[in-house]
């Protein structure tokens, strides 16, 4: 399927803007132009206004056929994109032609939806001729003028300054002796052994823990919904049960301490002895046998007078 380019670049409110610029603003066609295709450094930068200058020309070269709009802008978007494709990727100049000659055919022909009748015959030879006598003529000249420049630096040097030295070696009296040597070389490698069996242990000690998550993941995983739903529910109950057995406790060793609190202050003999709920102990069985009861003394009788 064939790209139309029309309107691409250019709009006809922009393309009348260009013939007819406003006098109060300013701004010349080729100023309006340049705003219009992002080119307004074309003053100060060189490649800039090359552009620029092509797609003027293109302008120009379409009103002077009397194209309406829609042809002018077709025209400039075919020759912007040819221009661009030849210069970001080096083209030769065959390969270049052959793009601009399928595009035009491309807009040449109504046949949707792989070509539109934008030009005709006539017109289509007209645009070819005009490109091959200006774009391809100069077709060498646009690439040279956007071929990166690549300067070779060269420098000179006499065999003389090119001899090796050889490095200077320290004094003897800094050398080590063989004991020395080899008690570095010992430590050395003591520490290398240490270092790798620090690291041996810390890459089992990960592998064993990555080994641990991953059997939990499967244990979790092999585990039924019911199974879990059944076992939370229980731990559920269980905690709420033993809240419930703390809080008693806790509220009976509450009583019993403000009980003996109350005695104290009223200052009334000994405390009370706090519930055996409360105080949380059992009384041990005593080990000698229940003492029997006192007899009730009798009253003494009276005497007479």
């Amino acid at each position: 399927m064939a790209k139309n380019l029309v309107w691409r670049d250019l709009s006809s409110a922009q393309l009348e803007s260009i013939r007819h610029p406003h006098p109060k603003k300013g701004l010349t066609g080729r100023d309006l132009l340049a705003k219009y295709t992002g080119l307004a450094d074309y003053q100060t930068n060189p490649k800039t206004a090359i552009h620029l200058d092509l797609y003027v020309h293109t302008l120009q070269f379409g009103d002077s056929l009397k194209f309406k709009d829609d042809k002018l802008s077709g025209l400039f978007s075919i020759v912007k994109l040819v221009h661009h494709r030849s210069i970001d990727e080096q083209l030769p100049m065959e390969r270049s032609f052959l793009l601009f000659k399928e595009l035009l055919l491309a807009h040449s022909v109504q046949r949707p939806p792989y070509s539109v009748g934008l030009f005709s015959f006539m017109e289509m030879q007209k645009v070819m001729d005009w490109m091959l006598d200006s774009y391809y003529r100069h077709y060498k000249l646009y690439m040279y003028s956007y071929t990166n420049r690549v300067t070779l630096s060269a420098t000179s040097m006499h065999p003389s300054d090119c001899v090796e030295l050889a490095p200077e070696l320290p004094p003897l009296l800094e050398a080590l002796t063989q004991e020395q040597h080899e008690a570095i070389l010992t430590e050395e490698g003591r520490k290398r052994e240490q270092e790798a069996a620090a690291a041996a242990a810390a890459a089992a000690e990960a592998a064993e823990a990555e080994r641990q998550a991953r059997l939990r993941e499967e244990y979790e995983a092999a585990i039924p919904e019911e199974v879990k739903d059944r076992v939370a529910s229980a731990v559920e109950k269980e905690l709420a049960r033993l809240q419930k057995v703390m809080e008693e406790q806790f509220a009976a060793q509450t009583a019993a301490l403000m009980a003996k609190i109350a005695t104290l202050e009223a200052g009334g003999g000994a405390a009370p002895p706090a519930p055996a709920a409360a105080a949380g102990a059992v009384r041990p069985p005593s080990s000698q046998p229940p003492q029997a009861a006192a007899p009730a003394s009798k009253p003494p009788s009276a005497r007479p007078s």
